[in-house]
């Protein structure tokens, strides 16, 4: 006998209880279904994001300073604005509200060179400027929900996504490996995207031991259905999927890459510019490790290149930026890695095994 033929059996010849007697009800306390209530269809998780992000979920996307996390989140966002497929994902547009507490003109640049570079006006994409504290008191909370509303009632369209960066930007003043103070800024967090009936997104940083995850305490992972963390390798930019708790998408990795955008020119007739996503092949998982500054920029500098590079040219390329001894030792590191593959003097990219 199966094990579902088993269960229905003993089902069967269960002792039913004696129906109490009719009375007035009295109403629980708490919101209780039980299970022969549930419907027999079952109902899809409403997606956000095909795969990946929910209606009125939360998630963390985290990873290590100038990793590209802000450049992804804006992408991510950019196209739930636009309503747009994105990373080969569809999307259900909406209002996005950005809470850029940590660098609003950053985050106002890196939306500018999104229109500039797709060529598209994205009239649903909101940046506050103003600092935001979720630890302190219930003031900014109020005060977000109240102005997501407002935006609603103004472009007569729903809110579907909220962006929060940083966490720490956020929670200033907590100590953020206290459960007791980010407890809080959670509950506050749980409560925006509730009664936003929106999804809400903290961008976090990687701890110092990146293999421990995103820093701080462990409970903020567990209050979230989806958490993400971006990395810069030397065979590329990736961000994995390390926890989804309603799509099954955990472990699904995308590879991204940030191409520049000439923005225009600095008073000093320097030119200025940012930069943008576009899709790109996602590392192994066998180039996990992280890379130095040195590292990271000299393999950035030769992704963009595409091709073979004498050492020479690396040097020079970066002699405003590092000593020469910095960037051969860098070079050797990539190299003994097998990051970077050298002969004759010049280095190229290791092709990712597929």
């Amino acid at each position: 006998m199966s094990a579902k033929a088993n269960i229905q059996d003993q089902a069967a010849h269960t002792a039913k209880p004696e129906p109490a007697p009719v009375t007035k009800a009295e109403k629980l306390p708490l919101n209780i279904v039980f299970a022969d209530e549930l419907l027999d269809t079952f109902e899809a998780p409403d997606e956000l994001v095909q795969g990946l992000l929910t209606v009125g979920g939360g998630s963390v996307l985290y990873g290590d300073s100038n990793s590209g996390k802000t450049f992804f989140a804006i992408d991510l966002a950019a196209a739930v604005a636009l309503g747009v497929e994105w990373m080969g994902r569809r999307t259900e547009q909406g209002l996005v509200v950005y809470l850029a507490a940590e660098s609003p003109k950053s985050v106002c640049s890196r939306v500018q060179a999104y229109k500039k570079h797709h060529g598209v006006s994205m009239p649903n994409f909101a940046v506050v400027q103003n600092s935001i504290n979720l630890f302190k008191d219930d003031v900014d909370t109020k005060t977000i929900i109240k102005t997501v509303k407002m935006i609603e009632a103004q472009r007569n369209q729903k809110v579907r996504l909220i962006v929060g960066d940083t966490l720490a930007r956020l929670s200033a003043g907590a100590n953020e490996n206290a459960g007791q103070d980010m407890g809080l800024v959670i509950e506050r967090f749980d409560r925006i995207r509730s009664e936003c009936d929106a999804h809400f997104m903290l961008i976090h940083h990687s701890g110092k031991n990146a293999a421990a995850g995103a820093r701080g305490w462990s409970g903020v992972r567990a209050a979230v259905d989806v958490e993400i963390e971006v990395t810069d390798l030397a065979a590329g930019r990736c961000a994995e999927i390390t926890k989804d708790r309603d799509l099954g998408s955990k472990g699904e990795r995308i590879g991204f890459r940030l191409d520049s955008v000439e923005m225009g020119h600095s008073k000093w007739g320097a030119s200025v510019a940012t930069c943008v996503v576009a899709p790109a092949a996602a590392a192994g998982r066998s180039d996990s490790k992280k890379l130095g500054p040195v590292e990271g920029a000299i393999a950035e500098f030769l992704r963009e290149r595409n091709g073979v590079t004498k050492k020479s040219e690396v040097v020079t390329h970066f002699r405003d930026r590092y000593q020469k001894a910095s960037v051969y030792r860098a070079m050797k590191n990539l190299v003994g890695t097998r990051y970077l593959q050298e002969a004759d003097g010049a280095v190229s990219i290791v092709a990712p095994s597929t």
